[in-house]
């Protein structure tokens, strides 16, 4: 979590007030990097806010959580084998097993079964009245 802008601010006017950048850095606790790189945003931006645009780790390989929601609900009995397999079909993308699982959870599908019953997918449904 970045420091707050008001203590940027505070040790930024101490420091312009003819405090030394090591009496701030002790006195407000703050690295001395942080205080220079203060200094540096300040001289190229004007302002001290902290950056907050930034994300972390990957993008998700499903970002249209609505897109993906509706396509869930219509395709609520499958597997997420079976999901993979039409997604390729009506996107043209081809994606791996792990990004379903993490779009599902992303969006908070109620009764939703990361594992299906027997009868629950289409060709254990053909192959459950048989008798071997």
């Amino acid at each position: 979590m970045p420091y707050s802008e008001d203590l940027r601010l505070r040790v930024l006017e101490a420091i312009d007030g003819g405090m030394s950048k090591m009496s701030a850095h002790k006195t407000f606790r703050v690295s001395r990097s942080s205080i220079d790189d203060w200094f540096k945003l300040r001289e190229q931006t004007g302002h001290v806010k902290a950056n907050t645009t930034y994300r972390r780790g990957k993008a998700p390989a499903i970002a249209d959580l609505a897109a993906f929601e509706e396509f869930a609900h219509r395709h609520s009995g499958c597997t997420l084998e079976q999901m993979s397999v039409a997604w390729e079909s009506e996107t043209g993308i081809k994606l791996t097993l792990m990004p379903f699982s993490i779009a599902l959870r992303r969006i908070g599908v109620k009764g939703w079964t990361r594992k299906k019953r027997v009868g629950a997918t289409a060709s254990a449904a053909n192959t459950a009245g048989r008798i071997s």
